[in-house]
């Protein structure tokens, strides 16, 4: 299996068509068999290389990652769900397309935690791309791909990602994104539902990121959790 077309045929499905054209693009690398320094990605991004603790995979060299998931080998997923890992975090959780919740060609985007509820993030590809990219301005601290550089630094490094990234965005999102991107960074408190808070530092709060993706990203199932076991 050498090609996108050869993992549909052989497990089934069929990528959205913007992951189709991320892959024909180059937008989308095997970050462990890359001989392309972190520095000369920097100046061309692929696709969310200073997304909030995201590692996009590989499909072609992640298939066995894809076969586990489709045929429900590892995890204990219920039939009527049909999800295809595309990327995954630190922490062992995956972000799939949840292909059982199509419609109109629209392939929802949720967050596959391994060991809890399910979570979709967004109805689409270019929706998640966007609530990505806002969500990595939440918090620049060492945690973030954002460490140890400049705020000169930082604001190149966003340049320089929205520019690669501006054709499979929404006009509208981009014009949010360079607005956000022309504000200094400052230090905000977050205060948790259940009463608890932390400190953090970015261009845009928690609270803010909240509001943006309901007013933009909007849709009936948005944030909308379930047990994939059931």
């Amino acid at each position: 299996m050498n090609t996108l077309e050869d993992l549909e045929k052989k497990f089934n499905f069929t990528y959205p068509e913007l992951y189709k054209q991320l892959y024909d693009d180059r937008m989308i690398i095997d970050d462990w068999d890359t001989n392309v320094p972190f520095s000369t990605l920097k100046e061309n991004p692929p696709l969310l290389l200073f997304g909030n603790d995201i590692e996009i995979w590989e499909p072609i060299s992640y298939r066995e990652g894809i076969r586990e998931m489709i045929h429900h080998e590892i995890y204990d997923i219920s039939p009527k769900y049909r999800m295809v890992p595309f990327a995954g975090n630190g922490a062992g959780d995956m972000y799939v397309f949840q292909l059982d919740m199509q419609v109109n060609g629209e392939v929802p985007i949720t967050f596959f935690r391994h060991d809890s509820d399910a979570e979709i993030l967004a109805k689409n590809l270019q929706d998640f791309i966007f609530r990505q990219l806002l969500e990595s301005l939440t918090e620049m601290d060492e945690d973030s791909m954002f460490y140890e550089d400049s705020e000169e630094e930082i604001k190149q490094n966003l340049h320089n990602q929205l520019k690669t990234h501006r054709k499979y965005l929404k006009p509208e999102q981009v014009e949010i994104l360079e607005n956000l991107y022309q504000r200094d960074i400052f230090e905000y408190t977050y205060r948790k539902p259940n009463g608890s808070e932390f400190k953090r530092e970015g261009l845009l709060t928690f609270d803010e990121f909240e509001k943006l993706i309901k007013q933009e990203t909007a849709f009936e199932k948005l944030n909308t959790k379930f047990a994939y076991w059931e």
